[in-house]
């Protein structure tokens, strides 16, 4: 019997020192690891270069942000992406998630300011938010892209980069779509863990924002100078 408490004290001290070398083995940083129907995958966050999109990215997976349910209209604060589908994909590019109905319209109505940085689309494996039109980028909807797209950086910020679990990201890109691009068989989130190696310092507080108007046409103090 003593034998055996011993072993089985060994096979947790084993299990418990893999963790940590795991853990220990990610560079210090924040990391959301996200869980699919299609497997797992994880990308480390960049709340140094976008700290506003992390913010209410992380905010948003949590179960911090206040949203409204877009079928009863009623306030929720739960964990937003849990349980919700792809709704889009571009085929061998790039997928879409973060709106409960599955349209790519129907998503909260929450906006973050232009971050840019150097990590950016110019290489394969980046997560962004996407922009609206008069270039309003999304505070939920994400997208995961597995190419080198440079001409995304002007429209969105990247928030992310995938560490882990390329292979699942790829898959998810090569589902079959409709004409649409909805995966004809769904692929689901069904959890994001925010997680973090070492002691970095801590995501900020999500902050409102409201988006400048744009102004259309001449500037009329442009127009009359000489």
């Amino acid at each position: 019997m003593r034998f055996a408490r011993q072993a089985f004290l060994v096979a947790l001290v084993a299990i418990a020192s893999l963790a940590v070398a795991g853990e220990q083995g990610r560079p210090e940083g924040w990391y959301a690891e996200v869980e699919t129907s299609l497997g797992s995958f994880t990308f480390r966050l960049l709340p140094e270069q976008s700290p506003q999109t992390v913010a209410h990215f992380v905010a948003f997976a949590t179960g911090r942000m206040e949203f409204i349910d877009p079928f009863t209209g009623a306030k929720k604060k739960e964990a937003f992406y849990d349980g919700i589908g792809v709704h889009k994909t571009t085929f061998a590019q790039r997928f879409e998630v973060g709106d409960r109905t599955g349209t790519g319209h129907g998503m909260p109505i929450v906006w973050v300011p232009a971050e840019p940085g150097p990590v950016n689309f110019s290489r394969p494996y980046r997560v962004g938010m996407t922009s609206s039109t008069m270039r309003r980028i999304s505070g939920v909807l994400f997208f995961v892209s597995i190419v080198a797209e440079p001409y995304l950086n002007a429209l969105h910020n990247c928030f992310g980069e995938i560490v882990e679990g390329r292979d699942v990201v790829e898959r998810i890109c090569n589902v079959k779509t409709n004409k649409r691009g909805a995966p004809l068989e769904g692929v689901t989130i069904r959890h994001i863990a925010i997680v973090k190696s070492g002691n970095p310092p801590p995501i900020p507080d999500p902050v409102p924002y409201t988006p400048p108007v744009p102004v259309f046409g001449l500037d009329p103090a442009a127009a009359s100078t000489p």
